[in-house]
């Protein structure tokens, strides 16, 4: 019997591989947070311009003295001396890429989008209306009302699909960021 139990918890007590290392692990916290940031991010940039294997590198733009004078005449001319802000650096888009189409790891495996990767579609919409609503300022408890959807339940489903993407994002050996 003793035996028995000795088994029983030596398998409840398997850790997997991934959580035995000295990386930081990702939390469902981490990728809620992760996630509203990469929706801020497209939001604040737009979209890709360019071949998917441009990525991050995103092509400039010149200003021909016609689009100048255009500019100058509507009074949308930006200053050519001001830096953009430093929340649209290189990496953040990366990240963002990352986080919203995939990526690929240093084997050469193709990674899906984090949300694509929740198998559950309840939980999926769940997580994604939550992030929609967050960029909008908009309070979990009137979302919750809005849509019909029992507080309770509701945050057990969003955390669920942050957990789901934080295991795979561990077994992937992602860094946290």
């Amino acid at each position: 019997m003793n035996q028995l139990k000795a088994k029983a918890r030596a398998i409840l007590m398997d850790i997997p591989d991934y959580a035995k290392g000295e990386q930081e692990l990702w939390t469902p916290k981490l990728v809620k947070e992760a996630l509203v940031d990469a929706f801020r991010m497209l939001r604040r940039v737009g979209g890709r311009v360019g071949p998917a294997q441009a990525r991050a590198y995103w092509p400039e733009f010149q200003m021909d003295q016609a689009d100048f004078m255009e500019q100058s005449i509507a009074g949308t001319l930006r200053d050519r001396n001001t830096s953009p802000p430093a929340y649209r650096t290189r990496i953040n888009v990366t990240r963002m890429e990352m986080v919203l189409l995939g990526w690929k790891d240093e084997d050469g495996k193709q990674h899906k989008a984090w949300l694509v990767g929740v198998p559950d579609a309840d939980l999926r919409l769940k997580l994604e209306a939550w992030i929609f609503a967050e960029l909008r300022g908009e309070a979990t408890t009137d979302l919750c009302l809005r849509m019909g959807w029992a507080l309770a339940t509701f945050k057990r489903h969003r955390d669920r699909a942050a957990g789901v993407i934080a295991q795979r994002l561990n077994m992937a050996k992602v860094e946290v960021f």
